[in-house]
Protein backbone atom coordinates (compact mmCIF):
# COMPACT_ATOMS: atom_id res chain seq x y z
CA UNK A 1 0.00 0.00 0.00
CA UNK A 2 1.40 3.19 -1.08
CA UNK A 3 1.54 6.18 1.26
CA UNK A 4 -1.13 7.97 -1.29
CA UNK A 5 -3.46 5.14 -0.97
CA UNK A 6 -3.09 5.24 2.88
CA UNK A 7 -3.52 9.15 2.83
CA UNK A 8 -6.72 8.26 0.61
CA UNK A 9 -7.69 5.56 3.22
CA UNK A 10 -7.45 8.02 5.77
CA UNK A 11 -9.34 11.35 4.37
CA UNK A 12 -12.11 8.66 3.22
CA UNK A 13 -12.62 7.52 7.00
CA UNK A 14 -12.40 11.06 8.14
CA UNK A 15 -15.27 12.22 5.39
CA UNK A 16 -17.04 9.27 6.58
CA UNK A 17 -17.20 7.51 2.98
CA UNK A 18 -17.17 4.36 3.80
CA UNK A 19 -18.69 3.06 0.43
CA UNK A 20 -16.10 4.53 -1.05
CA UNK A 21 -13.41 2.70 1.48
CA UNK A 22 -15.16 -0.53 1.19
CA UNK A 23 -14.70 -0.38 -2.64
CA UNK A 24 -11.52 1.58 -3.18
CA UNK A 25 -9.49 -1.48 -3.86
CA UNK A 26 -11.23 -2.78 -6.05
CA UNK A 27 -11.80 0.45 -8.04
CA UNK A 28 -8.14 1.22 -7.86
CA UNK A 29 -7.06 -2.37 -9.34
CA UNK A 30 -9.77 -1.21 -12.77
CA UNK A 31 -7.96 1.55 -13.05
CA UNK A 32 -4.45 0.15 -13.25
CA UNK A 33 -5.66 -2.04 -15.53
CA UNK A 34 -6.76 0.91 -17.63
CA UNK A 35 -10.55 -0.19 -17.33
CA UNK A 36 -11.21 3.46 -15.60
CA UNK A 37 -10.20 6.71 -16.45
CA UNK A 38 -9.97 9.34 -14.06
CA UNK A 39 -13.42 10.67 -13.88
CA UNK A 40 -14.69 7.06 -14.65
CA UNK A 41 -12.38 6.05 -11.35
CA UNK A 42 -14.15 8.58 -9.61
CA UNK A 43 -17.50 8.62 -10.62
CA UNK A 44 -17.88 4.94 -9.99
CA UNK A 45 -16.74 5.60 -6.15
CA UNK A 46 -19.06 8.23 -6.13
CA UNK A 47 -21.72 5.91 -6.95
CA UNK A 48 -20.25 3.45 -4.49
CA UNK A 49 -20.74 5.93 -1.64
CA UNK A 50 -24.36 6.92 -2.95
CA UNK A 51 -25.36 3.08 -3.14
CA UNK A 52 -24.04 2.02 0.50
CA UNK A 53 -26.21 5.52 1.99
CA UNK A 54 -29.30 4.32 0.13
CA UNK A 55 -29.09 0.67 0.84
CA UNK A 56 -28.38 1.94 5.09
CA UNK A 57 -31.15 4.50 4.42
CA UNK A 58 -33.39 1.66 3.37
CA UNK A 59 -32.13 -0.61 6.23
CA UNK A 60 -33.06 2.03 8.85
CA UNK A 61 -36.22 2.31 7.89
CA UNK A 62 -37.08 -0.64 7.45
CA UNK A 63 -35.75 -0.83 10.97
CA UNK A 64 -38.03 2.16 11.94
CA UNK A 65 -41.22 0.94 10.72
CA UNK A 66 -41.30 -1.88 12.80
CA UNK A 67 -42.85 -4.29 10.40
CA UNK A 68 -44.08 -8.17 11.75
CA UNK A 69 -42.43 -9.78 8.61
CA UNK A 70 -40.39 -8.11 5.66
CA UNK A 71 -42.65 -8.82 2.29
CA UNK A 72 -40.91 -8.32 -1.23
CA UNK A 73 -41.79 -9.35 -4.43
CA UNK A 74 -40.09 -11.39 -5.28
CA UNK A 75 -40.71 -13.80 -2.62
CA UNK A 76 -44.57 -13.51 -2.87
CA UNK A 77 -46.51 -16.79 -3.61
CA UNK A 78 -48.62 -16.08 -6.98
CA UNK A 79 -49.59 -19.52 -6.88
CA UNK A 80 -51.43 -19.13 -3.58
CA UNK A 81 -53.53 -16.34 -5.38
CA UNK A 82 -53.67 -18.12 -8.90
CA UNK A 83 -56.25 -14.57 -9.77
CA UNK A 84 -54.02 -12.23 -9.03
CA UNK A 85 -51.75 -11.40 -12.60
CA UNK A 86 -48.48 -12.04 -11.50
CA UNK A 87 -47.15 -10.40 -14.95
CA UNK A 88 -48.85 -7.65 -14.57
CA UNK A 89 -48.21 -7.01 -11.01
CA UNK A 90 -44.27 -7.43 -12.14
CA UNK A 91 -44.72 -5.37 -15.04
CA UNK A 92 -46.15 -2.46 -12.87
CA UNK A 93 -43.20 -3.14 -10.40
CA UNK A 94 -40.59 -2.34 -13.30
CA UNK A 95 -42.41 1.22 -13.39
CA UNK A 96 -42.47 2.18 -16.75
CA UNK A 97 -45.67 3.56 -16.18
CA UNK A 98 -43.82 6.39 -13.82
CA UNK A 99 -41.44 7.04 -16.25
CA UNK A 100 -43.35 7.46 -19.48
CA UNK A 101 -45.87 9.93 -17.00
CA UNK A 102 -48.88 7.50 -16.76
CA UNK A 103 -51.69 6.69 -13.94
CA UNK A 104 -51.75 3.94 -12.61
CA UNK A 105 -55.13 2.73 -10.48
CA UNK A 106 -55.27 -0.26 -8.25
CA UNK A 107 -58.92 -1.02 -7.38
CA UNK A 108 -60.70 -4.73 -6.15
CA UNK A 109 -61.71 -6.59 -3.03
CA UNK A 110 -59.39 -6.44 -0.26
CA UNK A 111 -57.65 -9.72 0.79
CA UNK A 112 -56.37 -9.95 4.39
CA UNK A 113 -54.18 -12.93 4.36
CA UNK A 114 -53.43 -15.37 7.31
CA UNK A 115 -56.61 -14.22 9.34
Amino acid sequence: MSVMTTALRDSLKTLRLSGMLETLDARLTQAQKGELGHLDFLQVLCHDEITRRESVALERRLRRAKFEQQATLEGFDFNASPKLPAAQIRDLAALRWLHSGESVILFGPVVISGA
